[in-house]
């Protein structure tokens, strides 16, 4: 299963983007703040093992409609399982890393999978990878390299560097 902290790599991305001068590539799907992904990520490449579901935990300002559309842009690109949280005006966004690691945990916990896929930097997610860990699956974890803590990317059984896949050529 692959569980992807969408809100927090959308913003990685679009800062290496402004910095960089650039644009989104033809293959990429991106919401300024809110997602980023690409197809090419659904079957990353021989180390990767069968992906079972796909979990994009993200947060936009807006109504039900806004939510919905967020939803049904990631369905599109192959996320079986978004999980758009309402972000209030001003408050920041609510619930996304908190359900990240409820989902991934109970995950675990069932032995609903072997290997989970974490995308995030945040070294916030060290304590969720050891736990996954002690119920006996591997954690993966894929970044942007600028944005990754170098605690997690200790943790973690494996990496995978999201930038290739997001800046070159599909």
């Amino acid at each position: 299963m692959i569980f992807v902290d969408g809100e927090n790599l959308a913003i990685r991305y679009g800062s290496l983007m402004k910095q960089r001068g650039e644009t989104p590539r033809d293959h990429v799907a991106y919401a300024p703040d809110i997602f980023v992904w690409t197809s090419v990520l659904n079957t990353p490449g021989t180390s990767t093992p069968a992906v079972m579901r796909k979990y994009y935990y993200t947060a936009v300002q807006g109504d039900q409609p806004a939510v919905a559309e967020i939803e049904k842009r990631l369905k599109t690109v192959g996320i079986e399982t978004p999980r758009v949280f309402k972000k209030d005006k001003g408050k920041g966004s609510k619930r996304v890393d908190i359900t990240l690691a409820t989902d991934m945990l109970l995950h675990a916990t069932r032995k609903h999978y072997d290997v989970a896929v974490l995308v995030a930097g945040d070294e916030d997610y060290v304590p969720l990878v050891k736990a996954v860990q002690g119920e006996g699956a591997r954690v993966i974890v894929w970044f942007l390299p600028d944005g990754l803590s170098p605690a997690l990317h200790q943790a973690a059984d494996d990496y995978l560097d999201l930038e290739p896949f997001l800046f070159g050529q599909p």
